[in-house]
C-alpha cells in the first residue's frame, strides 16, 4: 500500500538524517527513531486486521506517532540543527501520512456506522 511505502521511506529518511549528523547535534534522537519506526509498524498492523476497532486503533496510534515525529523534527529545525533542504521533504511526507491515515480512519468510521 502507498501509505506503508511512505511510512517506510520516512523512517529511512529520519534514520539517514540521524546517522549523517554529528553525534550530539540533533535533539530527541532516540525518540525520533522510535516514533518514526512505530509509524510503519502500526500501519502494517492496521492493514493486517479486519475493519473494526482494532484496525482503527492501530491507525490512531500511527497518526500519533507521526505527529510526535513531526514535533521532534520541527524542534531540530527551529533550533537550526537541520537545514531547510533536509527538513521540508521529510516534514511534508509526514504531513501527507497524517492526511492518509485520517482518510483511513474516516473510511473505518463510515464502514462501522453503515447499516
Amino acid at each position: 500500500a502507498e501509505l506503508l511505502r511512505r511510512a517506510n521511506l520516512s523512517g529511512d529518511q529520519i534514520n539517514e538524517l540521524i546517522d549523517q549528523s554529528p553525534r550530539g547535534r540533533l535533539l530527541h534522537v532516540r525518540q525520533m527513531r522510535e516514533s518514526v519506526q512505530a509509524i510503519a509498524a502500526n500501519i502494517s498492523e492496521g492493514l493486517g486486521r479486519r475493519a473494526g476497532r482494532d484496525r482503527s486503533r492501530s491507525f490512531e496510534i500511527a497518526r500519533g506517532e507521526t505527529e510526535e515525529t513531526i514535533a521532534h523534527l520541527s524542534a531540530n529545525f527551529r533550533t537550526d540543527r537541520i537545514d531547510k533542504t533536509r527538513y521540508w521533504p521529510i516534514h511534508n511526507r509526514l504531513v501527507v501520512i497524517v492526511k492518509m491515515v485520517d482518510s483511513f480512519l474516516r473510511e473505518e468510521l463510515t464502514t462501522r456506522s453503515a447499516p
